[in-house]
Parts: C-alpha cells; structure tokens; sequence
C-alpha cells in the first residue's frame, strides 16, 4: 500500500475517534445543563436581587477556585477592595444567568413579560458586562 493511502486511513480513523470524543464531550455537556444548570436557573429566577447578587458571588468564588490559588486570592482581594470591581463582576453574572435563563425554553416560557424583557436586555449586554469587568480587573492587577 502506497504512503499517502496510509496516511489517508490514519487521519480518517483519527477524524472517527475525534469527532466521537467531541460528541461525548456534548452529552456530557448537556447533562450537566439539565441535571445543574437548568434548576439553580429557575431557583434563580424566583430570587430576590439581594438573592441573586450573592447567588452571583458565591458561584465567582467557586469557578475563581478552580484556578491557582494566586490568581483565586487577588481576584477575592480586588473584589473586597474595590466596589466598582465587585458591582461589574455581579452584573456580568447577571448577565451569563440571564443568557442561560433566555435560552431555556422551560424557564423562559414561565417568565413575565416584564421579566422576559428584563432577562433578554441583561443577556444582550453580557459581552460589554464581560469586557468592563475584564478591562476592571487588569487595571486592579496593574495597581
């Protein structure tokens, strides 16, 4: 057999084993959404917004842990110490809540339409809450 029909067979069973670890990665995904995401989203929603701030805080902590602990213990010290920090990092976990929340058509369906509204403009801003809270933070790890 010549090199390139080898080749050829090789990358064709690498593309077979890829393609089903991204659909495993998918499935393992999608459990997670609904068996975590999907009903901390509707006790989300029925909140209070003193609730769903601290709901915000306490869920940043728990990802911010998952890196080292240096980058975990400037973040919790730059959010203690500087309020504007802390207020774009709420909003911008409002924002990702709100994006979850819109895409979920078992929750969205039983919103208000006030509510609906309110959910729908939070999610649009999600990218420029994320890009402000960003932009706060470098500029604290500056200082």
């Amino acid at each position: 057999m010549k090199l390139w029909k080898k080749i050829l067979i090789a990358f064709s069973i690498l593309a077979v084993i890829g393609i089903g670890i991204f659909a495993y990665g998918i499935y393992k995904i999608e459990g997670t959404y609904t068996e975590k995401i999907v009903p901390d989203m509707k006790r989300y929603v029925q909140m209070t917004k003193e609730q769903q701030d601290e709901y915000i805080v306490t869920h940043m902590e728990k990802l911010m842990m998952t890196l080292n602990s240096e980058d975990f213990q400037h973040l919790q010290k730059a959010m203690n110490n500087d309020p504007e920090l802390r207020q774009a990092g709420i909003d911008w976990g409002r924002s990702i809540c709100a994006v979850f929340i819109s895409m979920s058509e078992d929750i969205f369906a039983e919103l208000s339409a006030e509510d609906k509204a309110r959910y729908k403009a939070e999610a649009e801003e999600n990218d420029t809450r994320g890009d402000k809270f960003t932009k706060l933070l470098e500029q604290n790890k500056i200082q």
